[in-house]
């Protein structure tokens, strides 16, 4: 009942249509249909034709493949099987006996040790050689220099005759066993082994085993391929005797083990397209890979130009409505980026716009953004400037507050000692007052900031009878680096006054400055009183003002930081930013400190 009552809505929509609507409508429909069908069938033919011709291009790229890794691991197993042939290889497995130890003796090391390095020195992708008898005795040889020591804290509490490789081995009756993956006990590395069950020529007696441990790069380096413009194509090693597992993931492919797993199960109509052929040396499959998606993309182009021949047609019909609509909702269209890109933060709007009515309005719109965003930028300016006056006056309430009690100090030394003691406390306070106004400067050199603070502390051990010790050191590379003037030396003023004067006996500070990253460090240590409590630190009018200023030209993510304890001191930890240019925050943005 419902369905006839919609038959019966589009019929009344129909017949309320013109005629040449009705007529363009129906062209459309028969023409998208036809189109759009057409299109299917040219692209699942196109498709299966390039799948087909890229599988039989790369089945024969994979043979050529086989031969090179048959060519490689040949020259490997020749000299393996040439080990039965060796004489005084022979002599030391065939001569073994059950003795109850695990090592060959020195000489028999020597000779078997002049046998590996056969291999070891002639194939660059061999990374271990061992040789093992039937008694519990083994060798190992490694070509990289790691896993020697592994290999035989591991066998001394395994017996190698359980482990399943030499079980496989054995029951090969002499022929190469291929694992792909390194076999030996305790050597941990990314490759595959060779393995061998020696029998004497001569008698047709059991010797022993040899294992071979090969870098995958030997697999890497047998893969013939080409630079055929496809992103997803990679080529891939699986063994399939029992199971199917990953020997090689190639060295751009992420995801192979997903790649391993839809070959596993065969996968013939899934993401992935394969090509394989079977290598008759070692018994894996050797696989190539791409993405069906991207192997398409001939045949979508040719489906996406037959659907965009339909949409040509079915958008020709409208053409001219939209030239005329476009005319009149392009200003419309412009003055909403313009609103747009202001409402993100754009702090200019350099936008032209028409002489029709919404392209007047554009305009005016974009010469009052430009003046208000002109005139938050004059009171950000006047802000920050404001606040750096205020910072300046903070920063010279507190060298009279120094210089009030130097000159008192001064005045009790003239009294007591009445010598040249003066002259020299008069030198270094003048000299600390000298790098103080530094010129009338913002920015000092590190170097000048510990002359400060040597010349603060020479002072005050005067006033003190050298109660307190100074230690400094800074890294020599950060010694002419910039920084705020004023920034350390009212560290150790406040570790003298908070720490070492309140504390019976003698005090020392030691001073640390080094590089890390981008980024300075120093470190103001006493071994003072110490506090409980460090909001008495942040309530100093001093120490609030260093914070402020730091933040003021650095930024929110520069500053100090301190550690104290009762009875054991404090540590400031001051941190500032390694470059020379300095910046300050305002607005939520970094600004040049020159731009005022």
């Amino acid at each position: 009942m419902e369905q006839k009552k919609h038959s019966r809505q589009i019929r009344r929509w129909w017949g309320h249509q013109r005629i040449r609507h009705q007529i363009f409508l129906s062209l459309l429909l028969v023409s998208v249909l036809g189109i759009s069908v057409l299109g299917s069938f040219s692209y699942q033919i196109s498709r299966r034709t390039v799948e087909e011709n890229y599988r039989k291009s790369h089945q024969a790229s994979l043979k050529n493949t086989g031969k090179v890794l048959d060519m490689n691991l040949s020259s490997i197993i020749e000299m393996i099987r040439a080990f039965l042939n060796d004489p005084d290889l022979q002599q030391v497995l065939c001569s073994q006996t059950e003795d109850g130890k695990q090592a060959f003796t020195l000489a028999e090391q020597k000779i078997i040790r002049e046998v590996a390095e056969r291999l070891t020195t002639q194939e660059s992708f061999v990374n271990h050689v061992a040789f093992m008898d039937l008694y519990g005795h083994y060798y190992l040889l490694s070509n990289v220099n790691r896993g020697t020591y592994d290999f035989y804290q591991y066998y001394a509490e395994h017996d190698f005759l359980e482990d399943t490789w030499s079980k496989e081995t054995r029951e090969a009756g002499g022929r190469e066993v291929f694992f792909r993956e390194a076999v030996l006990g305790g050597v941990k590395e990314d490759g595959f082994s060779i393995a061998k069950f020696l029998n004497n020529p001569a008698t047709g007696r059991p010797m022993g085993y040899v294992v071979v441990n090969i870098s995958r790069g030997i697999l890497a380096k047998s893969f013939v391929t080409g630079n055929e413009g496809y992103e997803t194509n990679e080529y891939i090693v699986m063994d399939c005797r029992d199971g199917c597992s990953l020997v090689y993931g190639g060295p751009d492919l992420e995801n192979a083990e997903e790649v391993a797993r839809a070959f596993q199960q065969k996968e013939q109509q899934g993401r992935y397209l394969f090509s394989s052929v079977c290598n008759a040396t070692t018994g894996w499959e050797l696989v190539n890979v791409i993405e069906r998606n991207e192997l398409s993309a001939e045949s979508k182009l040719i489906r996406n130009t037959v659907f965009l021949c339909a949409g040509l047609m079915a958008g020709l019909g409208f053409f001219l409505a939209r030239l005329i609509s476009r005319s009149i909702t392009r200003p419309l269209n412009q003055l909403e980026q313009v609103i747009g890109r202001v409402g993100e933060g754009e702090r200019h709007i350099t936008e032209i716009f028409d002489d029709s009515e919404v392209g007047r309005i554009g305009s005016k719109f974009k010469e009052m953004v430009n003046t208000n965003l002109e005139l938050s930028e004059y009171l950000l300016t006047a802000r920050l400037n404001e606040r750096e006056a205020e910072l300046l006056l903070l920063q010279s309430q507190i060298n009279p507050h120094f210089l009030y009690n130097t000159l008192d100090s001064l005045y009790c030394v003239a009294i007591i000692h009445g010598d040249d003691q003066i002259a020299e406390m008069i030198l270094a306070l003048s000299n600390n007052f000298k790098l103080s106004l530094n010129r009338g400067e913002k920015f000092s050199t590190v170097a000048d900031a510990v002359v400060r603070i040597e010349e603060y502390m020479k002072l005050q051990n005067m006033r003190f009878n050298d109660r307190f010790s100074l230690e400094i050191e800074v890294e020599e590379s950060i010694l002419q680096r910039k920084m705020l003037t004023f920034l350390l030396q009212p560290f150790v003023e406040n570790a003298i006054y908070h720490g070492l004067e309140p504390k019976i006996g003698n005090g020392s500070i030691r001073v640390r400055g080094w590089q890390q990253g981008t980024e300075m460090r120093f470190t103001i240590e006493d071994d003072g009183v110490g506090m409980d409590d460090l909001t008495v630190l942040e309530n100093g009018y001093g120490i609030r003002n260093i914070r402020e200023r730091i933040h003021l030209h650095y930024g929110e993510q520069y500053g100090f930081s301190a550690e104290s304890s009762r009875g054991r001191g404090t540590r400031i930890t001051v941190v500032l930013p390694l470059e020379e240019s300095t910046y300050r925050t305002g607005g939520g943005k970094s600004v040049p400190v020159g731009s005022d």
